[in-house]
């Protein structure tokens, strides 16, 4: 396992990297115009931020898989933070042109959870369904309360995931049929969400849909 991490990590590190050293060295040999130089830089500052993500998750993933990460577990209401996290997210899905809604019932939906963690995992999964949906598309986040859990889930119209590739996607640098939806960049986004979730007693799944994806998870009451 630990191997396979290694090789996924450098496969994922070095299209970045090799992209920057040709940059680099354009810019600096001066061999090309001002408006282009203006465009390298601006490529290279992603690759930057996108290099500096994946370390971060990567840092992250191992503290939750160690253990060493401190909880600030609490009774939360989770219909409040589904519509704060909601409302964060609109101006992303409405420059995609994808329209993004919560519903939610009148009855409590408290949980026995992190807030800041829970909210982590809330943005990954609405912003992979944001970025695999299409334009006029829509990303639906539902939660209920059950006997002993409450259990959220976030829907959209987009292409969906082969039933084969369903238990992968949760799997660090999924290389499935539809490996970006493991995250943004490198695909740890639901490797962590999965690790949160986890943690808390609770379970993360890819649910059957008619069309598009449905993700679900849930967190015990207690």
């Amino acid at each position: 396992m630990r191997r396979k991490l290694v090789a996924d990590v450098s496969h994922d590190l070095r299209t970045p990297i090799a992209s920057l050293r040709l940059l680099v060295e354009a810019v600096d040999d001066e061999v090309v115009d001002e408006e282009t130089r203006r465009r390298y830089l601006a490529t290279m500052r992603t690759h930057i931020s996108s290099l500096s993500t994946m370390i971060d998750d990567l840092f992250e993933l191992s503290r939750l898989e160690a253990g060493e990460i401190d909880w600030s577990m609490r009774q939360v209401e989770l219909a409040l933070l589904v519509d704060e996290t909601v409302a964060a997210m609109r101006p992303e899905a409405r420059a995609r042109h994808v329209d993004l809604t919560a519903q939610l019932g009148d009855e409590p939906l408290s949980a026995h959870a992190d807030p800041e963690r829970i909210q982590r995992v809330l943005f990954n999964l609405i912003r992979n369904a944001i970025h695999h949906t299409p334009a006029d598309g829509s990303v639906t986040v539902r939660a209920e309360a059950g006997p002993d859990a409450i259990e959220v889930e976030v829907a959209d119209t987009g292409e969906g995931i082969p039933a084969a590739d369903r238990s992968a996607v949760f799997e660090p640098f999924n290389r499935g049929a539809d490996s970006a939806r493991s995250g943004d960049g490198a695909g740890l986004g639901l490797a962590i969400s999965r690790a949160i979730v986890e943690t808390h007693g609770g379970r993360i799944w890819i649910a059957p849909a008619e069309t598009g994806t449905r993700v679900r998870f849930s967190l015990p009451v207690r």
